[in-house]
């Protein structure tokens, strides 16, 4: 629950921004109603095209680590298997859930259910990463079938592509009909802005 002081801040600091936005508002109604070319060259500072291209080839980037992983797998195996033991003896022997529960004011069932699912989850990763990490430390070659299914490659490229279409259908509506717009605009922003002042002041 927020401080009194900072939710009174907090509400101001948004009162402050929406009548800003209301004054911008009203700006660019009587823009749009008065002198709508002005604002040609403004749409094409804001309207400054940013290619999503590059983040595509960025995610279509293949690393491989299976080199490393197969160099070091004893270790790594170990490691894997020690891990899983811990969490799974924690869990299963260690964890105790109404103890947990009598610490936490307003425990309620619902978060019984939480923890039992958070156990269960615990236990079922423990045990799959046990047997994942067996097989690296004794057998990693046991793995490659399994690891050839998920390095299936999926490119990011189609995906990205209908991010990369200019969209300037809502610009030119709006130039073609600059006084209307202009006049809804300065009619919701004049709205918006006696709401506040009768709200705030």
């Amino acid at each position: 629950m927020l401080h009194p002081e900072a939710k009174i801040l907090l509400d101001h600091v948004l009162a402050v921004f929406l009548i800003f936005g209301a004054l911008l508002g009203i700006a660019l109604a009587i823009l749009l109603i008065f002198k709508s070319h002005w604002l040609g060259p403004l749409g094409r500072v804001a309207n400054r095209w940013m290619s999503v291209r590059f983040i595509s080839v960025c995610m279509d980037r293949n690393i491989s680590i299976e080199h490393w992983f197969y160099k070091h797998h004893r270790v790594l195996g170990i490691a894997v298997v020690l891990g899983a033991v811990y969490v799974f003896a924690y869990f299963a022997l260690i964890f105790d859930k109404l103890e947990l529960m009598r610490h936490i004011p307003g425990a309620t069932p619902s978060l019984e259910g939480l923890l039992d699912a958070l156990v269960l989850t615990a236990l079922t990763g423990s045990a799959v990463a046990l047997w994942v990490g067996l097989h690296l430390w004794l057998r990693p070659s046991g793995l490659r079938g399994i690891e050839r299914q998920a390095n299936t490659w999926v490119s990011s490229r189609r995906a990205t592509r209908s991010l990369d279409v200019p969209h300037a259908e809502f610009d030119d509506y709006v130039m073609r009909h600059s006084k209307g717009t202009g006049w809804l605009l300065l009619s919701a922003s004049l709205v918006l802005l006696l709401l506040l002042l009768r709200l705030w002041f």
